[in-house]
Parts: structure tokens; C-alpha cells; sequence
């Protein structure tokens, strides 16, 4: 995949110094982290769409009242 945008990232003359004795291709390294990092953007973003389709709202009559009914026609109103 051909590059054609460039960052520019800043670092102290400390850190510059052991990033050169680290001899790593620190380009590549910073593209894979941000990649990795808008792949988990991407992924929290689809597992929450999920969960707001999962968990939605349904229209009708609560549970809870439902069995309650049942339960108050079953033993009388003072159950629990």
C-alpha cells in the first residue's frame, strides 16, 4: 500500500536517542499501532450498534406485571 500522507510526531532528545540505539523501524511500528487502535475504535462502535439491537425496547406489557397477575389470581394480592 503506497503512503501518500504524512504525521509528524514530536519526541524528546532522551527519547530520539533511544529510539535510534533501538535500531526498530519506528515508522512502521507507529502505523501498526494506530491501526490497531482505529480496528478497536471500529470494533467497540459495532459491538455497541449490537447491544443498542440486542437490548432495544419492547413495546407491550411489562413482564414483571404479567407475573405479578399471575401471581396475585393465583394467591391473592398479598403474596409475594
Amino acid at each position: 500500500m503506497p503512503y501518500e500522507e504524512a504525521i509528524l510526531v514530536k519526541v524528546d532528545r532522551v527519547t530520539k536517542r533511544k529510539m535510534k540505539l533501538a535500531e526498530e523501524n519506528w515508522s512502521e511500528l507507529i502505523r501498526m499501532f494506530i491501526q490497531r487502535e482505529l480496528d478497536k475504535k471500529r470494533n467497540i462502535a459495532k459491538a455497541e450498534r449490537l447491544r443498542a439491537k440486542l437490548f432495544r425496547t419492547v413495546k407491550g406489557k411489562d413482564s414483571t406485571a404479567i407475573i405479578r397477575e399471575m401471581r396475585d389470581s393465583r394467591y391473592g394480592p398479598a403474596s409475594s
